[in-house]
């Protein structure tokens, strides 16, 4: 807001400031005040005050700012005679966006962005200077925020052991992380970004690659194999993991996660070589192998391959495979003649692990395995048969299952807490108002929440009962509280939940309510309805305390308390201040809570 150009124009920019009603003056929508040409504060509006946390006292004159006290935003005291103002006012130039902390009288501060413009009449006289600045405290500490998330990801990106990069629609290489340099031979990843993608791929995979590049781009999510040929001329072989990405122009990109795979190929490729020259040693290995002719008819199996399917193949008659019935990976039932044994005959031409299956028993059960067909050939280079090896893969499908179980797991429970602590800290700042206030009550709740963690530990986040989650939230709180109520387990999402809502109901009543007296009792009681067995009910009352008064408004504990139960667990809370003693009932699907049962 122009302040200056919507003056009168026949009266000099300080007498008609001086002129303006107090209540025009602080109407402005932002923090102003005016000073004469000795710097002596002559007008300022009830933001600059708020700001400020005071009223400058009219009988003694105040120069330059009406602040308690200054700093620069490096922690630097900012004498008042040093201010932005007094630049103002001895440069007689305007001093534009420049930022200071001012410290209230009770020790708050805040940081004001501030814009200063010397009051100049028409002769050339300073007259005094006029100070329009904003809190932009909360701004300040998101771009702090900002910049530590950025920090924390980069650090990520940065020592992750696998070659991180972004390349835009046009194939040029934007970002690349230290590991992904080194990998193409460089020794900092600004030699290679800014080059053509494609000028480091091998010559033969250069048109495969850049399909999938246009497809990533388009929208599609893939992963392939390509080989790379490095700055140092050496030749690698890679795995990419590619997703969509829109760069902050606005225009499509790839995301991609590549792992050198050049010793993982080596060693398949000498297990092939291996396999290949000795295929009559492998016949006599117990493991099931099987042989057929040119046309698919089963010629010879072991004992293993018995083992293995639960079935006797006759030799001759039964085709293609020595299994009773088989399976993709997908559950969709695999015809014999479609099996990888199949497939190495029709196609002359080996299967060594690339495909999984599942092999069906007579009795119903089921073994996946990977098969290895090759076909056989005679000297003359005519096909006269294969031999195919069936590798039991089930151990390592429970461990890739368990793997991946155990992953997701930890991934939710690092995002929920993140989740929680965040909320936590940005509410509980909000509803400060000093950080010593912040301080005491955020740890207090971080601790209440590890506490819950710990808990939970002891059963591996299976459950925690509900009379540990009482008593132990409520341990550190003096008084008297007595609990009643069944022993019953409850998932970890309400342990968290009823932690969170009992720790805050603990806190209101020490300070505010039963607990802060000697005579104060708690009781928290619950139970499951009787009437549908299908609701919980829990209900906190105190007596003893001081006389109740209901708020004038809701705190951050009474939001927390009714979020975590109507948003986390699909309730409903009641609250009533009656004069003997404040009472808080909860109620919520059973359901919601219930975790496995305690014997």
């Amino acid at each position: 807001m122009n302040i200056i150009a919507s003056l009168d124009p026949h009266r000099s920019s300080f007498d008609a400031l001086n002129s303006i009603p107090q209540v025009a003056l602080d109407a402005i929508p932002a923090a102003v005040y005016v000073v004469d040409a000795d710097g002596v504060i002559v007008r300022y509006n009830e933001r600059a005050a708020k700001i400020w946390g005071r009223y400058p006292d009219p009988s003694t004159p105040e120069r330059y700012c009406g602040a308690h006290r200054l700093f620069h935003v490096d922690g630097r005291d900012l004498p008042h005679d040093e201010t932005p103002m007094v630049d103002a006012l001895l440069t007689l130039t305007s001093q534009r966006d420049m930022e200071v902390v001012i410290e209230r009288e009770d020790g708050g501060r805040s940081i004001v962005l501030v814009n200063i413009e010397p009051l100049i009449d028409a002769e050339g006289t300073l007259r005094g200077a006029i100070n329009c600045f904003q809190d932009i405290t909360e701004k300040k500490e998101l771009e702090r925020q900002l910049r530590e998330s950025q920090a924390f990801l980069q650090a990520v990106i940065d020592t992750t052991p696998e070659c991180i990069k972004i390349v835009n629609k046009d194939g040029q290489l934007v970002r690349m992380n230290q590991a992904g340099a080194a990998m193409l031979g460089a020794t900092d990843s600004s030699v290679v970004e800014g080059l053509p993608t494609a000028d480091l791929i091998a010559p033969e995979d250069r048109e495969r690659w850049k399909e999938h590049h246009d497809s990533v781009v388009a929208g599609s999510r893939l992963r392939w194999e390509f080989d790379v040929v490095g700055l140092d001329g050496r030749r690698r072989n890679m795995e990419s993991h590619a997703a969509p990405f829109v760069l902050p122009d606005g225009e499509p990109a790839q995301l991609a996660v590549t792992r050198d795979i050049t010793s993982r190929k080596a060693e398949e490729s000498a297990r092939e070589e291996s396999e290949r020259r000795h295929r009559e040693i492998l016949e006599a290995m117990p493991a099931a192998i099987y042989t057929t002719d040119k046309e698919g008819r089963i010629t010879f199996y072991n004992q293993a391959a018995v083992a293995f399917s639960g079935n006797k193949p006759v030799v001759g008659s039964d085709s293609w495979c020595v299994s009773y019935k088989l399976f993709r990976p997908d559950g969709t039932f695999l015809p014999h003649d479609q099996c990888p044994m199949a497939i190495a005959l029709k196609e002359q031409r080996a299967t060594l692990g690339e495909y999984e299956a599942i092999a069906e028993r007579p009795d119903g059960s089921r073994v996946p395995f990977m098969p290895f067909a090759t076909p056989l050939f005679d000297s003359d280079g005519v096909l006269t048969g294969a031999v195919n090896m069936l590798v039991d893969i089930t151990e390592r499908k429970k461990a890739e299952e368990q793997q991946k179980l155990l992953i997701d797991e930890l991934n939710h429970r690092v995002k929920n807490t993140l989740a929680i602590v965040q909320s936590l800290a940005s509410q509980t700042a909000k509803n400060s108002n000093s950080i010593q206030s912040f301080t005491h009550s955020f740890s207090d709740r971080l601790q209440a929440l590890s506490q819950a963690h710990d808990l939970l530990a002891k059963t591996g986040w299976a459950h925690a009962s509900l009379v540990d989650v009482v008593s132990l939230t409520l341990k550190p709180f003096k008084g008297e509280v007595l609990a009643d109520g069944p022993t019953m387990a409850i998932a970890p999402a309400a342990a968290l939940s009823l932690t969170m809502v009992l720790h805050e109901l603990a806190t209101n009543a020490a300070k505010y309510g039963a607990l802060s007296q000697d005579t104060g009792k708690v009781t928290v009681a619950w139970e499951i309805v009787p009437a549908d067995q299908t609701t919980f009910r829990l209900h906190w009352s105190e007596t003893g305390g001081p006389v109740v008064t209901p708020p004038d408004q809701h705190g951050f504990g009474t939001k927390l308390i009714e979020r975590s139960v109507g948003r986390d667990l699909a309730g409903r809370v009641e609250l009533n201040f009656k004069p003997e003693g404040f009472q808080c009932a909860l109620e919520m699907p059973l359901n919601e809570i219930s975790g496995p049962t305690l014997g």
